[in-house]
C-alpha cells in the first residue's frame, strides 16, 4: 500500500495543487468565523473595513490572475523543450517537479482564498474584517513564489540538470534495492529457465506499464507466486502476468499496472530516458550525447554491482519470485539505438565504450558475462573496413580498455 501511495504522490501533477486548494478554503473559514478573536492579539493594520477589503481582495485577484497567466505559458513553453529537444518521456519530471508543483498549489489557494472572501465579505458581522490583510500575505508569498518558480525554470531546461536529475532518480532506486538486499528483505536468485509450477494463472486486468510488485501483500498470503514479467515491461489486457501455486483472493494483485512507466522500481526506465536524451544530442543542432552516456555508465556501474538474477520475496511459508530485467537487456536497450544513428561517429561510439569500462569497475562476477556480450555485439556490428586506418586505431584502443578493464 505505501508503494502504490508513493506512486500516486510521484506522478501525481495535481494532488499537492489539490491540497493548495483545500487549504484555501480551510483558511476562508478560519478569516470569516474566527478574525474578531485574533482583534486583540494581531496588529491593526491587518483589518479594514468590509467597502475597502472587498476592494483589495479584487485588486489581489486581479494581479494574481497576471502571474498565473504568464506561468502557465512558461510551463507550456518548458514542456515543448522538454518533449522536442530531451525527450517525450522526460515531460512527467517537469509536470512532478516539486517547485512547480507548490508555486502552482500557492497560486490556487490565494486564488481561492480570494474568491471565496469576496463572495463572505459581505455577510461578515463585524465591520473590519481581518480576509484582505490575509490576503496581502498570501500575494506577497504568492510574488516570492514566482521569481521562485521563475529560477527553477531557468534551471530545468538546461540538459546538465534533466541529467543530473535522471541520474540521481536511478541511483535512488538502485540505492533502495542494495539495502533491501543487506536487510534480507529480499534476496537476488538465479534466473529460472523452467518455472517450477504452472499452478492458478494470473492475467493482466488492464494494458499499460508495469509499474510496481507490491511484495508487501505477501503479508496476507501463504501461497507462493512465479512472475513472467519484470517491472518496467509493458503487458496488454488478458496477457499472462505470472503463477500462483494455489488459488487466491481475488483481490491480491501482485502488480500495479499504469498508464504510464514509472522508475521506482525500475531503474531501466532513468537508463533509457538518458538514451534517448543522448539520441537527440547526436542531431547537429544539439551535438552533446557523451555527457548522458557517461551518466549511463555510472548508472550501470551500481546496477552491475549487485548480483544477476531474479528477486525472491520469502515471508515464512511463502516465495514470491519475481523477475528482474538483466542487465544485458537493459545495456542493449539502451546503447544499441545510440549504435542505430551514431554508427559513423567513432568518438559517440568510444563514449559507450568509455561508459561499458566505468561500468564494469565494481561489476559483481555474475555480470561478466554480460559486458563481453555487449562489447562483442559492438564488435561485430561496427564496420571496421570503412574506418581510415586512424579511426580504426582509436575505437580499437577504446574497445581494448573497454575489455580490459580490472574489475574491484
Amino acid at each position: 500500500m505505501l508503494k502504490r501511495i508513493q506512486l500516486m504522490l510521484a506522478d501525481s501533477a495535481w494532488f499537492i495543487p489539490f491540497l493548495y486548494g483545500v487549504g484555501g478554503v480551510v483558511l476562508t473559514f478560519l478569516t470569516q468565523y474566527f478574525g474578531g478573536f485574533f482583534r486583540e492579539i494581531l496588529p491593526e493594520v491587518l483589518y479594514l473595513e468590509k467597502d475597502s477589503a472587498a476592494t483589495v481582495l479584487s485588486s489581489s485577484f486581479t494581479s494574481l490572475m497576471t502571474m498565473m497567466t504568464f506561468s502557465f505559458s512558461t510551463i507550456l513553453v518548458v514542456l515543448t523543450t522538454y518533449s522536442s529537444q530531451f525527450s517525450p518521456r522526460t515531460v512527467n519530471n517537469f509536470l512532478t517537479n516539486a517547485a512547480a508543483k507548490h508555486t502552482l498549489g500557492l497560486f490556487i489557494l490565494t486564488t481561492v482564498y480570494g474568491i471565496t472572501n469576496l463572495f463572505l465579505i459581505r455577510t461578515a458581522d463585524d465591520d473590519a474584517v481581518l480576509a484582505s490583510g490575509v490576503s496581502v500575505l498570501l500575494v506577497v508569498g504568492s510574488i516570492w513564489a514566482f521569481v521562485k518558480f521563475i529560477q527553477t525554470i531557468s534551471v530545468s531546461i538546461q540538459a546538465e540538470r534533466l541529467l543530473s536529475a535522471l541520474h540521481r532518480e536511478a541511483l535512488s532506486v538502485i540505492k533502495s534495492q542494495q539495502d533491501a538486499l543487506e536487510k534480507d528483505e529480499v534476496q537476488i536468485v538465479p534466473k529460472r529457465p523452467v518455472h517450477p509450477f504452472e499452478g492458478h494463472a494470473v492475467y493482466a486486468p488492464r494494458t499499460g506499464y508495469v509499474q510496481l510488485f507490491a511484495s508487501e501483500k505477501q503479508e496476507s498470503d501463504s501461497c507462493h507466486f512465479e512472475s513472467v514479467v519484470a517491472v518496467g515491461d509493458f503487458v496488454a489486457k488478458g496477457d499472462l502476468l505470472g503463477y500462483w501455486s494455489e488459488e487466491v483472493d481475488a483481490d491480491i494483485e501482485p502488480f500495479q499496472i499504469g498508464e504510464v512507466r514509472s522508475s521506482i522500481q525500475d531503474p531501466a526506465f532513468a537508463i533509457e530516458k538518458l538514451s534517448e536524451i543522448a539520441l537527440k544530442g547526436i542531431s547537429p543542432g544539439i551535438n552533446d550525447p557523451n555527457t548522458a552516456i557517461h551518466y549511463i555508465g555510472d548508472i550501470l556501474r551500481e546496477l552491475s554491482r549487485m548480483p544477476g538474477g531474479d528477486f525472491l520475496f520469502s515471508k515464512r511459508s511463502s516465495d514470491w519470485h519475481v523477475k528482474r530485467k538483466s542487465l544485458e537487456t537493459t545495456m542493449f536497450e539502451a546503447f544499441a539505438p545510440i549504435k542505430t544513428y551514431a554508427s559513423h561517429d567513432i568518438f559517440v561510439i568510444g563514449s559507450v565504450f568509455e561508459a561499458i569500462r566505468i561500468a564494469r569497475l565494481e561489476a559483481h562476477p555474475s555480470s561478466f558475462e554480460a559486458y563481453e556480450g555487449i562489447l562483442g555485439y559492438f564488435e561485430d556490428v561496427i564496420g571496421w573496413d570503412d574506418l581510415q586506418e586512424r579511426e580504426r586505431a582509436f575505437l580499437e584502443n577504446k574497445l581494448m580498455q573497454a575489455k580490459k578493464v580490472k574489475t574491484a
